[in-house]
């Protein structure tokens, strides 16, 4: 049973999870940092077409990830874990020749959403396994050390790239390629089943899609929608800001990201023991994200590496802040038995945030090129408004964890 699970340590397959998270940014995150930037040195793509592109991406990622965490429900996590992933390390080296050789955009672009279709069909069975795996009062914790891993992997992970792009961007997707072969066998060895599907022995049909009838969930999940809508533009806009409208190198851009991930890994466990002992995550969300108004408003006025570090540093702190508290807030509103449902509805529903605001952010950078600090404003106004509505969300959140959680077919907390 959830409360039955040891308070005093975190199930070792938690570190193992978290350490594969290290793997996976160390040899991903540049591909998706510096893709940008290839479409439009190399593909002279516009940016709104890149925007598109990029938010198509997202949006089918959420609708796979959805699907995803229901099998994963039914069929459990080591499968989606292990077995379906296998392909992307094929993809990555198939990107790797396309660069190299120069071929057509379209075999890219095909290659790139393959690995986001494998990567969202993985990604479900993560969270939902870290669920299964903690109590409530230890998830955020759980939460915390996976994206601690995976953000000291995003910290190398871009200086490597940045290294990289010099020789040749084909070698960031070859190291991609490599780091998802590592990644797989340390799971197939460390990682056991986690969760084992019980038989539906009729329940009705309302408590089978109570996320439905959630409205609180529904409530986190459209608030969540614009927070995706606004925190997309430290992704690809950003980049692309830094990149061509400020004429910096891409080795700088590299020093930029890598310094977020570095950051996560000295603030996020003292910020963690902050955030265990004063509010809810659901306030701490509306925190972390005033922290993402305050860099994007300083944006405006940004123009040097040192001033995009200093904002890139105000962001990261915001994303301590909020980063953890998604799945712990989403696993802990979810019946046991519907964890992976919920995650994949939440993304579902949100990817519509970030891929309007990959396409809307793209066209309001080029729209606003000659007032380019009146894009920042605008959306440092939009996600301070966000953030207050968290704030405000809290006092009902508190309410709602008040109900013991509930551990299918016993009828017991």
């Amino acid at each position: 049973m959830e409360n039955d699970l040891d308070e005093a340590k975190i199930d070792r397959r938690i570190w193992f999870l978290a350490f594969t998270r290290f793997i996976r940014a160390l040899g991903r995150v540049s591909s998706f940092i510096f893709l940008p930037i290839i479409l439009l040195e190399f593909y002279h793509l516009s940016f709104i077409l890149i925007g598109v592109i990029q938010g198509f991406a997202t949006l089918m990622m959420s609708l796979v990830q959805y699907n995803a965490g229901k099998w994963t429900d039914r069929v459990g996590r080591r499968f989606f874990l292990i077995i379906i992933p296998i392909p992307a390390a094929f993809f990555y080296l198939i990107m790797f020749f396309v660069i190299q050789d120069r071929l057509d955009l379209i075999y890219l672009i095909a290659a790139w959403y393959l690995t986001i279709i494998i990567n969202a069909l993985q990604y479900p069975a993560i969270q939902a396994a870290v669920a299964d795996l903690t109590s409530i009062s230890k998830r955020l914790t759980g939460y915390t050390y996976l994206r601690l891993m995976a953000n000291l992997g995003a910290a190398a992970g871009p200086l490597i790239g940045g290294f990289l792009a010099v020789f040749g961007f084909q070698y960031i997707f070859l190291v991609a390629a490599i780091s998802t072969v590592v990644e797989l066998v340390i799971l197939y060895y460390s990682v056991s089943e986690t969760y084992f599907p019980e038989k539906n022995n009729g329940k009705p049909v309302k408590e089978r899609f109570s996320f439905r009838l959630d409205r609180f969930f529904l409530l986190f999940t459209i608030v969540g929608l614009f927070l995706a809508f606004f925190t997309r533009q430290r992704g690809s806009t950003l980049t692309l800001y830094i990149f061509d409208f400020k004429n910096l190198p891409i080795t700088f851009i590299g020093y930029i990201y890598a310094l977020n991930g570095a950051l996560v890994v000295i603030t996020q466990l003292p910020i963690l023991s902050f955030m265990n002992r004063h509010l809810t995550p659901m306030e701490w969300r509306g925190v972390g994200l005033i922290y993402y108004a305050a860099g994007f408003l300083l944006t405006a006025f940004s123009g040097d590496l040192i001033f995009f570090l200093i904002v890139m540093s105000i962001m990261t702190i915001g994303e301590d802040f909020l980063a953890p508290t998604t799945q712990t807030i989403i696993t802990t509103l979810s019946p046991v038995d519907k964890r992976g449902t919920y995650i994949g509805m939440y993304n579902l529903v949100t990817s519509f945030g970030a891929f309007l605001g990959a396409i809307i952010g793209l066209f309001l950078l080029s729209y606003l090129s000659r007032e380019l600090s009146e894009f920042w404003f605008i959306f440092a106004a939009g996600t301070f408004m966000v953030a207050i509505v968290y704030l405000f969300m809290g006092k009902s959140y508190r309410k709602r964890i008040a109900v013991p959680e509930i551990t299918p077919g016993t009828g017991k907390s």
